[in-house]
């Protein structure tokens, strides 16, 4: 019988085997290693395409800000503006309601009556003057109170006889001059 040592094969076996495993194992590592380093790389990146995308946000957010602010001045100059324009277009109606009610009163006001001041505070209107007698004092307020599309309500607050001594001195005689001085309070409608 021929006997073989097949322990030298074995060996060989079980060596090749073994270096089958190692090379295995070293390619598991290298695998693994390749497959960290590319997945740190991709996220490192990303990370850094973020950081990018964040700063440029960030960017655009202070652009946004100072037009923000800029929006914001030109805003309050606009406001500013309207109120002016409506100042001015309440000024114009104003004064177009005041030369009505003076055109109104131009026409209401008797012979020798007179009116020394017109003083309008929001819808009160305040009248004084002055009449040679008490009957044209009273056809005067008649014809205020006849006036109902102007005035809501019509009251006389005083009314009094006065003497102006200022008149011209005329030869040895000092003239005055006596009249009736009233106030009148109007409000408007």
């Amino acid at each position: 019988m021929i006997t073989l040592n097949l322990l030298p094969i074995k060996e060989g076996l079980k060596y090749r085997k073994q270096l089958k495993q190692f090379m295995l194992f070293l390619i598991m590592i290298i695998l693994i290693i390749t497959g960290n380093v590319v997945f740190y790389l991709h996220h490192s990146t990303l990370v850094e395409q973020q950081a990018l995308k964040v700063n440029k946000l960030k960017k655009d957010i202070e652009q946004y800000k100072n037009l923000l602010g800029d929006l914001k001045k030109e805003k309050k100059k606009r406001e500013s503006f309207l109120r002016r324009i409506d100042a001015i277009s309440s000024l114009e109606k104003l004064k177009k309601n005041l030369l009505k009610i003076l055109d109104e009163l131009n026409g209401q006001i008797p012979d020798k009556t007179w009116l020394v001041s017109l003083v309008k505070t929001g819808k009160k209107i305040n009248l004084v003057g002055g009449s040679a007698s008490y009957d044209n004092v009273t056809r005067f307020v008649s014809a205020l109170i006849g006036l109902s599309n102007i005035f809501a309500k019509v009251e006389i607050k005083e009314i009094h006889s006065e003497t102006y001594n200022g008149a011209a001195k005329r030869g040895k005689f000092n003239q005055s001059l006596k009249y009736i001085a009233f106030k009148i309070d109007c409000v408007l409608k």
